[in-house]
């Protein structure tokens, strides 16, 4: 009987195993960064939201008591800012400010024929939007947001 003295690892083994590492190491980026993608989503339609909740505060403190029933106003991205009713958003897929001064975000607010007041949001971030609704390009009701609703831009 031979005895063979123990060794370290051949290249190959050693091969085999940096394979086997990468390949583990790629699986956990792709879902790490599926991860990141979806929180970034998710912060986007927050910030729809954050949009939409501004509108309400300035509707009912301003303008849409006004309104006669089935007419709408909008409400820009800039004017509730300027009013103080919203801090300037964050892109979170870029990380820069939405500039309220150009940035062609709104929310639609339309009163009812019972004076009940229905909100839809356009929010355009930098490289992604949430502005589509029924397949056309339009404000969406605020039930209906979500992250598939949001588009390249």
């Amino acid at each position: 009987m031979l005895i063979r003295m123990k060794r370290g690892m051949t290249l190959i083994e050693l091969l085999a195993v940096l394979v086997i590492i990468g390949i583990v190491a790629m699986i956990v980026g792709l879902a790490m960064w599926t991860v990141i993608d979806r929180a970034r989503e998710r912060a986007f339609v927050s910030d729809a939201y954050g949009l939409y909740e501004a509108a309400r505060l300035y509707v009912g403190a301003e303008k849409v008591e006004f309104l006669p029933a089935r007419s709408s106003a909008i409400l820009s991205y800039g004017e509730l800012v300027g009013n103080g009713l919203l801090d300037p958003i964050e892109d979170p897929f870029t990380g820069n400010v939405l500039p309220p001064e150009t940035n062609p975000s709104y929310v639609l607010a339309t009163k009812r024929e019972d004076g009940g007041i229905d909100y839809a949001v356009c929010l355009k971030g930098e490289t992604k939007q949430l502005c589509t609704y029924e397949g056309r390009e339009q404000p969406i009701p605020v039930e209906a947001l979500g992250t598939e609703a949001i588009r390249n831009r």
